[in-house]
């Protein structure tokens, strides 16, 4: 019986691409443009510095491209905040939430130690 071996050729992997929603873009090039660095706003989005970068000639200051305004149902602008604002915010709260964390660790270690009895700590 003859085996029938597989081709040496590796099959192509595919990438499932993400897509983001206009104004998530839009929101993303107004907080680059508002002075934030690149690098680490799109470490806090989970996205490319090439996506901030495209976002940012299509969305831009300058770009033709005109940005429709948030309306709520009676016409006026909607108060609530942006998509990447509340994203920024909530990786600030989880690198204060660590660090609160490890402070609360620290303590308790230190409490421990304070709570020894001075008499078991030396034998």
């Amino acid at each position: 019986m003859k085996k029938t071996s597989a081709p040496s050729q590796a099959t192509p992997v595919k990438v499932k691409r993400r897509h983001y929603r206009e104004q998530f873009k839009r929101d993303a090039v107004a907080v680059l443009q508002s002075g934030r660095s690149a690098t680490q706003l799109a470490r806090e989005l989970g996205v490319s510095q090439w996506n901030l970068r495209d976002w940012k000639e299509i969305y831009g200051a300058g770009s033709a491209v005109v940005s429709p305004k948030a309306r709520s149902a009676d016409g006026t602008n909607a108060g609530a905040a942006s998509i990447v604002d509340l994203a920024v915010q909530l990786a600030d709260m989880r690198r204060e939430l660590n660090a609160v964390i490890s402070q609360r660790d620290i303590l308790k270690k230190a409490l421990a130690i304070v709570a020894m009895d001075p008499l078991s700590a030396t034998r």
